[in-house]
């Protein structure tokens, strides 16, 4: 008992250093989590914007070479050429 009378000041230190970290530490994990849920969701759209850049690609190589004015393609045909091109950003 007279140990517990000798060390209850330290005792008590520890107990609210324990109080304080049980606070601050689920906001810290919550910060953590939130962060990586950032990079995730920026690594997927940069993974979208990646795979609409190949299709565009695809498509305008399955075209292929269309030259102005030619038989058979209209303006459609030639705006739809030039925006994948603009997509794949090849000017």
């Amino acid at each position: 008992m007279e140990m517990l009378n000798n060390y209850s000041g330290l005792i008590s230190l520890v107990a609210a250093i324990a109080a304080i970290g049980a606070v601050i530490v689920p906001f810290i994990v919550l910060k953590k989590q939130r962060k990586y849920e950032v990079e995730k969701e920026e690594l997927a759209k940069k993974e979208l914007a990646e795979m609409d850049r190949k299709e565009a690609q695809a498509e305008l190589d399955a075209i292929g070479i269309i030259p102005f004015g030619a038989p058979g393609f209209s303006r459609m045909d030639l705006a739809r050429v030039n925006y994948l091109k603009k997509k794949v950003g090849r000017r």
